[in-house]
């Protein structure tokens, strides 16, 4: 067995495993690894999982450097401009599609796009116009309902920033069946929902809270 460390992404609440190699690493620490988007930073959440040494698995390349933040940023802020153009052309194409978000690999030459849909929808058009204003490949890349709150934030119903925009460390399922072991008593799907329409994760929270008492 070896030690592996887990790494979290702005775009979702998956965590990904990566050997760490010869680096030295502490939760916190930000990182450049190659993704599922290409070369991108990410940020340590554990260093203790372990795993099958024979288990295939990305080793980090480097801890972020100054320069490697500064480029992050900019990117950001290059992605936000970007961001309009994503939407007119959703609706060039009347796809019925929900724009939620745009990023930048690393070394710029990949586009992502994030968008939610209630189906699948045939974006191929979208992608090549997409590619062809930016000059670049463009990814169009379809994420689930937790994700999307967790990209664009905002408050749940105990007035505090959701916790999937905030300290949030993947994400299990949860059902009513948690809720109810949470709460002591039945309760209606609508009222325990968050901003994505499912429940709460803060029900995980609760039920730990129970089962200590």
């Amino acid at each position: 067995m070896s030690k592996v460390v887990g790494i979290k992404f702005p775009y979702t609440l998956k965590i990904e495993d990566y050997r760490a190699g010869k680096h030295n690493l502490k939760i916190r620490d930000f990182v450049v690894v190659e993704g599922q988007q290409g070369l991108e930073i990410g940020q340590v959440v554990y260093i203790d999982k372990e795993v099958k040494d024979d288990e295939e698995l990305e080793t980090i390349k480097r801890k972020a450097t100054d320069e490697d933040q500064e480029k992050h940023n900019k990117l950001e802020e290059k992605a936000k401009e970007m961001f309009p153009i994503f939407t007119e052309k959703i609706e060039k194409y009347g796809l019925k599609m929900r724009p939620i978000g745009v990023s930048y690999s690393l070394d710029s030459s990949k586009a992502i796009f994030y968008f939610t849909a209630d189906g699948r929808v045939d974006f191929r058009e979208l992608a090549r116009d997409l590619s062809r204003h930016l000059g670049k490949q463009a990814i169009l890349r379809q994420i689930g309902p937790r994700d999307e709150a967790k990209m664009i934030g905002g408050y749940g119903r105990c007035g505090l920033p959701v916790c999937c925009a905030t300290f949030m460390v993947g994400s299990g399922s949860i059902s009513m069946e948690d809720a109810e072991d949470a709460y002591g008593m039945p309760k209606s799907a609508a009222k325990i929902s968050g901003l994505c329409g499912r429940l709460m994760c803060c029900i995980k929270f609760e039920e730990g809270k129970k089962d200590k008492k």
